[in-house]
């Protein structure tokens, strides 16, 4: 290898050198003016590409028995999902998620800014705290007496009343759930949650559930449904939970099927919704308009913990959150929403992130 560094009053002369030293085939490697002459260095060696060195693909026990094929096709589809989107759709959310937190941290800060005085120290009021720690302004114009003038406590629970929705003598006296959600929403890791939880609370009832894919066989199970009271030698009370993933439309089509089916039958339906949402997509594709008796249940709480967008959210929505559900085991993570809980839960944001 030869490098050499030429430099003359101008760049012809100093090529021209350059094409003597090192020939026709020079490679110029880089070019300056340094003291008002021209300096340029060259080489005669060609630039070779470095490539990426890549590892070899190495089998472990599991695939002894697998053809070569397809263990390079499951690898080179891991590799994919790994790195990209699996979708248009998937990307929008994950930006939409990280743009919310991101505008969320900047309106926190920008109150905080436009409230700081060099002379005085930062006094909130309740609204102010609230709108600090995530409630948007939507949500807090639904209650005419809430002002920076109420107290912290009393407007943190008139919020946590209105976003939880305690049990009630219709859900009780339901003989019929109906269990929807968006895919991957975690409704059917609920649906054994809600079966487990509501046999360990109501010893006179057999909850039995079933799927709404084959409709013929649903049908027939809601007409047989037994709705008596247990007495004596009787069978007990039946209560039916539907798994379906029917949305909208379809799921109100499903209604007047079952009504059909069993017109003395009590329906509710209980919607799944997975945390991590943000506050836009709740308010976009949340927004149900139905004639039945809707239920709401925050899932995947192993995964994230509830924000205080989601919460305004619902309340704007007026979908009243009645389940909370996490964890893998059946009998463990699902339980019924409670006022003291969330009220418990925004009093400690405020005390976090503000006093």
């Amino acid at each position: 290898m030869a490098e050499i560094t030429v430099r003359a009053i101008d760049s012809a002369l100093a090529m021209e050198e350059i094409q003597k030293r090192l020939g026709d085939n020079a490679l110029i490697i880089s070019t300056q003016r340094i003291d008002g002459q021209i300096e340029i260095t060259a080489t005669d060696e060609e630039i070779v590409k470095v490539e990426k060195e890549s590892k070899p693909l190495i089998l472990g026990d599991l695939y002894r028995q697998d053809k070569f094929s397809s263990v390079l096709n499951r690898k080179v589809g891991e590799a994919e999902a790994g790195q990209y989107p699996k979708s248009s759709d998937e990307l929008y959310s994950v930006v939409a998620n990280k743009i919310e937190k991101i505008s969320e941290e900047l309106s926190g800060l920008k109150l905080l800014m436009d409230s700081y005085s060099d002379s005085d120290a930062v006094e909130f009021g309740t609204i102010d705290k609230l709108r600090f720690i995530g409630f948007m302004p939507g949500t807090i114009k639904i209650f005419d007496d809430l002002s920076n003038e109420t107290e912290v406590g009393a407007a943190v629970r008139k919020l946590a009343k209105a976003f939880v929705n305690g049990k009630c003598k219709h859900f009780d006296e339901s003989d019929i759930f109906v269990i929807t959600g968006e895919k991957g929403s975690g409704k059917s890791t609920f649906v054994n949650k809600f079966v487990s939880l509501q046999q360990d609370s109501d010893n006179e009832t057999d909850y039995l559930s079933f799927s709404d894919q084959s409709k013929r066989k649903l049908v027939a199970a809601v007409k047989n449904l037994n709705l008596s009271q247990y007495q004596g030698n009787t069978p007990k009370r039946q209560a039916l939970i539907i798994d379906t993933s029917n949305q909208e439309n379809d799921l109100n089509l499903l209604m007047v099927d079952l009504y059909k089916a069993n017109p003395e039958a009590k329906i509710s339906v209980i919607h799944t919704v997975p945390v991590g949402s943000s506050y836009e997509h709740l308010k976009k594709d949340y927004k149900i308009k139905s004639s039945e008796k809707y239920y709401w249940a925050f899932t995947k709480l192993d995964t994230y913990d509830l924000s205080v967008a989601e919460i305004s959210a619902m309340i704007e929505l007026d979908n009243k959150c009645m389940f909370f559900s996490g964890m893998d085991k059946v009998k463990d993570g699902a339980y019924y929403a409670k006022v003291d809980q969330i009220e418990a839960y925004l009093l400690k944001k405020i005390k976090e992130e503000i006093l």
